[in-house]
């Protein structure tokens, strides 16, 4: 609604009155409603105030005005309201910039996106060899000008302006990267992905691509060594061009892990087809009671998605430090008010990394006030996963668990350096009774609290290896929503 506000009309005017009947009146103000706050709302006001805000998070209809204005703003058409009805009618189409140093298998990670989401794969260095002219630069290694590269990836950019692509190897420097954000090319760029691995591992592939084609390693070493020093000189600017944009992905390099790296790279784009906000960047919670594994699960759901793990254990430990009343290993976030939870909370999300790449927020919320917390301030989750573990699985975890009195980090085995393993301790919030004091508290809440998500909540056993737990809860990261699929342009979502 914005900040806009209004005056009601006046009240009808009271019949005239005789002279003598006449009394003086005071003049009335008029109550000026204000749209941007709900402080002077009445009660009816309010109720719908809330409704729709509940209306507006849950159908994405905040980020599908977003879509419509950036498309808008790009392509700048003659017949903006014909255009944003054929926007509407059609799926978006996904664009993709996937960088990487030479030898790093990046356009078989761009056959795959190829084939995952039906895009065309635009093959940058195989459209310049096809170029006699440019024949003695691509074998020196030298990088091709910009003048020529550019209006070569445009044309075919145009071709596929509305299947979606993915661009492989370009752009290469910061003016290539700039033209893909002009006006004429009519995009907007939704995700850079950038491959990263040791540069040995790089020149043990070049020097076996090499041998495989006949040519002995030794005489290719100044050729790769020019393509890598090109790469890394250009490829800073660039990153920091696409910020808000950017995912980067450690891969091995090799073809026996190229399905978890290539898994990682699909997953990095956080492409939803069928939802009113198809780029909008996860915003997982994991809860469960301690001891359920929920930390561990955190950091694969981050590295897999390219995600922000938000610990709350973290934060809480922060603020009692900055407070003075940390103690050993710190008392758990579940023994602080919602207050201060919700305070801290808030602060993180609201920081850049977190708006740029989505997050994954670790043991929040707790209860109803956390949960109505994260509803009011427009922080709806895409995903809540709650772990179910039963009591005696969490007590059996936690009676093997130190901590580091020193930062709160929690050992379930005994770390490989002898100075942090000497400094371990059993914390006093991991003593059984505590512990089923924790269990029980955590079970008299979390029913109540999933009931503020319902269409995002989804519950996953706990028992089984990490591994497995974390293949089911990227399944729930990845499958559409009920929700989601309602809201397919095309209606052919199955």
């Amino acid at each position: 609604f914005g900040s806009r506000s209004f005056n009601p009309p006046a009240p009808a005017a009271p019949p005239r009155l005789c002279t003598a009947e006449r009394a003086p009146q005071a003049a009335m103000p008029v109550p000026v409603i204000s749209w941007g706050s709900m402080g002077n709302f009445a009660t009816e006001q309010q109720e719908f105030a809330a409704q729709a805000a509940d209306y507006m998070e849950a159908n994405e209809v905040y980020d599908l005005f977003a879509h419509m204005l950036r498309q808008v703003t790009v392509n700048q058409p003659d017949n903006h309201i014909a255009f944003l009805q054929d926007l509407l009618r059609a799926r978006p189409p996904l664009t993709v910039c996937v960088l990487g140093p030479p030898g790093i298998n990046r356009s078989k990670h761009c056959q795959g996106l190829e084939q995952a989401f039906n895009i065309k794969h635009i093959h940058v260095g195989k459209l310049l060899r096809q170029r006699k002219e440019l024949k003695d630069q691509i074998e020196a290694g030298t990088l091709i000008e910009d003048s020529v590269v550019i209006p070569i990836v445009q044309a075919e950019i145009a071709k596929a302006a509305k299947t979606g692509w993915v661009l492989d190897g370009f752009p290469r420097t910061k003016p290539q990267a700039q033209s893909l954000a002009l006006k004429g090319t009519g995009t907007t760029l939704d995700k850079v992905i950038l491959l990263n691995t040791g540069e040995q591992v790089i020149r043990q592939r070049f020097a076996a691509k090499a041998a495989a084609a006949g040519v002995d390693p030794a005489t290719r070493e100044d050729f790769i060594s020019t393509r890598l020093e090109q790469y890394q000189r250009h490829v800073v600017s660039i990153a920091e061009f696409f910020k808000n944009v950017v995912r980067q992905v450690e891969v091995s390099g090799d073809d026996a892990n190229f399905e978890v790296s290539m898994n990682m790279v699909r997953r990095s784009l956080h492409y939803r087809p069928y939802s009113n906000a198809p780029f909008r960047s996860h915003r997982v919670c994991v809860v469960g009671a301690p001891g359920s594994g929920r930390t561990t699960q955190c950091r694969a759901l981050a590295k897999n998605y390219g995600l922000v793990h938000v610990d709350v254990a973290v934060l809480a430990r922060k603020l009692q430090r900055e407070r003075g009343t940390m103690v050993d290993g710190g008392p758990p976030p579940e023994w602080m008010s919602d207050e201060d939870l919700c305070n801290i909370v808030g602060s993180r999300l609201n920081e850049i990394d977190c708006l740029r790449k989505g997050w994954v927020l670790d043991g929040f919320p707790k209860t109803v006030k956390q949960a109505e917390f994260l509803r009011e301030s427009h922080q709806w989750p895409t995903r809540i996963i709650s772990l179910d573990v039963s009591e005696e699985t969490v007590l059996s975890r936690c009676s093997t668990r130190q901590v580091d009195p020193t930062n709160g980090a929690a050992y379930y085995k005994p770390p490989q350096n002898p100075v942090v393993a000497g400094r371990l301790i059993t914390a006093d919030f991991d003593e059984p009774d505590k512990v089923r004091e924790r269990y029980r508290l955590h079970a008299d809440n979390i029913g109540n609290m999933l009931l503020i998500f319902p269409v995002v909540r989804s519950v996953v056993s706990g028992e089984d290896p990490a591994t497995e737990v974390t293949s089911v809860m990227c399944t729930k990261v990845d499958e559409p929503l009920p929700t989601e699929l309602a809201q397919d342009p095309t209606g052919s979502a199955e």
